[in-house]
């Protein structure tokens, strides 16, 4: 499930889909393989039961029969009513045990999907063909729905087509909400996210996501090799293919395409059209690294600090 982001991200909603089929037809063979060896594993404990309760009467009764260790007939008869309660029981406990394990992992599959959050619908709104790379932030605000955190205040922000924007601030500032906002896993509590000029809340999310490449903080999109996840989405490339993506540096690959950075390190994102600091939220200062640095402000104190 950790990847499910990354799926949405490629695009890759229906590989993914077919994958995730086989997963099931091989787990659906599976439970049934696992079915069948509980049913032959209760019905060999019955008859196990059964022969050794036959076998303990039939000893009983022949000791009742020849008066050895006082047997009486009574006693062979509580015998067997004992063997008959013993191996109902034993053997109803063991056909519950597969039944009561699969009831609680039903339980917690159930749980986590009524604590999923809503799917996101895309049907009947408008599919994007084309985009320049245009984004304006008004007046936005995002509201963590489990704690009523507020992570987003008042953001305002026009990125140009082209632009790379970089969002630097501490830990807990916002950058990854704003990202969150830009790519679309989460709404504006408040406010309005305009793409190219139209509410993302009019857009199918899934052609516009055509348009995204996410470059995330962890190595490793998917499970799976280095090559698996370099091609990822690209069914048809081959080695060449890989490895000339591979090839390009990340400066190359910026150029003429909308960007947005979230950095730590102030040295990577020197090189920024434009750097956003936040603060609890909200943005505090921008400008370019030089103007910041000149200004003396929050940014210049970052700065201070990391070179220190």
């Amino acid at each position: 499930m950790r990847d499910v982001e990354t799926v949405e991200q490629m695009v890759q909603q229906t590989a993914e889909t077919g994958r995730m089929n086989g997963t099931l037809n091989r787990l659906l063979t599976s439970g049934l393989r696992l079915d069948l060896v509980n049913g032959r594993f209760g019905s060999l404990a019955w008859v196990v039961l059964n022969v050794v309760g036959v076998l303990v009467l039939a000893g009983a009764a022949l000791l009742s029969y020849h008066g050895v260790w006082g047997v009486t007939a009574g006693d062979v008869v509580m015998l067997s009513a004992f063997l008959t309660t013993l191996t109902n029981s034993t053997t109803t406990l063991a056909g519950l045990a597969p039944v009561i394990t699969k009831g609680l992992e039903s339980v917690r599959s159930v749980g986590e999907v009524l604590q999923a959050p809503e799917l996101e619908d895309n049907e009947g709104k408008a599919e994007l063909t084309a985009l320049r790379g245009a984004v304006t932030f008004e007046q936005v605000d995002y509201a963590y729905g489990t704690d009523g955190r507020t992570a987003v205040r008042d953001f305002t922000l026009d990125v140009a087509p082209g632009e790379t924007v970089a969002l630097v601030g501490a830990s807990g500032a916002g950058k990854s909400t704003v990202l969150n906002l830009v790519i679309g896993f989460i709404r504006p509590t408040s406010g309005r996210l305009l793409l190219d000029g139209a509410d993302m809340n009019a857009l199918d999310l899934r052609t516009y996501r055509r348009f995204l490449s996410v470059v995330p903080q962890e190595s490793v999109l998917v499970d799976g090799t280095i090559r698996e996840n370099v091609a990822y989405g690209m069914d048809d490339a081959d080695e060449e293919t890989v490895r000339a993506a591979l090839r390009p540096a990340l400066v190359r690959l910026l150029h003429g395409r909308t960007t947005f950075v979230v950095a730590h390190r102030l040295s990577t994102v020197q090189g920024a059209d434009r750097i956003v600091v936040m603060g609890d939220g909200r943005v505090e200062e921008i400008g370019t690294h030089e103007e910041l640095l000149h200004r003396g402000g929050v940014y210049a104190a970052l700065h201070s600090g990391q070179i220190a």
